[in-house]
């Protein structure tokens, strides 16, 4: 198939890759097709990860990092890292993401930098993991809480589903910062937020968490990744990471909401709920 003037061999497009709802290569194809435009605004330019599963989900799967050998020569890449050199796809184009496809990846994650300026984080995270026995709707209490004070400390919190019971906080900054500022600056923020909201920790180890939700901020660290906006997730419903305004937030009450059936059809009604974030970029306080 030609795909933005690339040419990309799909083999077996009706292999199916989602088991329990049948949902095949064509079908994730044509969902990465029809929501292109806000997909890219939001990733391209980005370093990209991702989990291939050879059979489908559920199935073996492997997390993979370097650019697959026999990569088309239109794919970007950029050599990264800090003790060990990963050759990471920069995402420039859909057809990069399509050509990952053919290749059964079905998970795509992103790191918060964006060329030219990979040393410069543009995004401070805060991945929002509910304790065990607790759910999507943990999170997303938290995050409704944790907006406020977010917003006194001078951040522009956008928010979105992780596609699977987490939730995102994603607070655009000013491309001005190492990772270190960034890292110490979003450990600021989430120990006030810890101070102001109860049965909540930075707390990474789950013997001693114990019920507490984490503010997981690590997701800052160098090289570290978060499933990509509109990226699919290897849940049953082919779930979706789904950027969302605050209102959706509130009127959400499952992730499984957001996935490769839906999704293209609420972005025609809703438009990208993220849109204009880029102009509300925040120095580090």
């Amino acid at each position: 198939m030609i795909v933005n003037g690339r040419e990309i061999r799909i083999t077996h497009p009706d292999k199916v890759l989602y088991l329990d709802k049948g949902y095949t290569k064509r079908d994730l194809i044509d969902y990465y097709l029809a929501v292109q435009d806000v997909l890219l605004t939001h990733n391209a330019g980005r370093p990209v990860v991702f989990i291939r599963y050879p059979h489908g989900t559920p199935g073996y799967s492997f997390f993979q990092k370097n650019v697959p050998s026999g990569a088309p020569s239109w794919i970007h890449t950029y050599e990264m890292g800090k003790f060990k050199k990963v050759n990471y796809l920069i995402l420039h184009d859909i057809a990069d993401l399509i050509w990952l496809v053919q290749l059964h990846a079905l998970e795509f994650h992103i790191i918060n930098i964006r060329e030219p300026r990979f040393d410069r984080p543009d995004l401070m995270v805060f991945d929002i993991d509910p304790p065990e026995g607790q759910g999507f709707t943990c999170a997303k209490q938290f995050a409704i809480q944790a907006r406020p004070y977010l917003e006194e400390m001078g951040y522009k919190p956008f928010v979105k589903t992780s596609g699977k019971r987490g939730v995102h906080i994603c607070c655009p900054i000013k491309p001005e910062y190492t990772v270190e500022q960034v890292m110490a600056a979003a450990k600021k923020a989430a120990e006030y937020l810890v101070s102001k909201i109860m049965g909540t920790t930075l707390e990474v180890r789950k013997d001693k968490r114990g019920d507490r939700l984490l503010i997981d901020i690590y997701r800052n660290r160098p090289f570290q990744t978060f499933s990509m906006p509109y990226g699919t997730r290897r849940t049953p419903e082919a779930s979706v990471s789904m950027p969302l305004t605050w209102k959706m937030l509130h009127e959400t009450e499952s992730p499984a909401r957001y996935n490769i059936r839906t999704v293209p059809e609420i972005l025609k009604m809703t438009g990208d709920p993220w849109k204009g974030m880029e102009d509300r970029a925040t120095p580090l306080f």
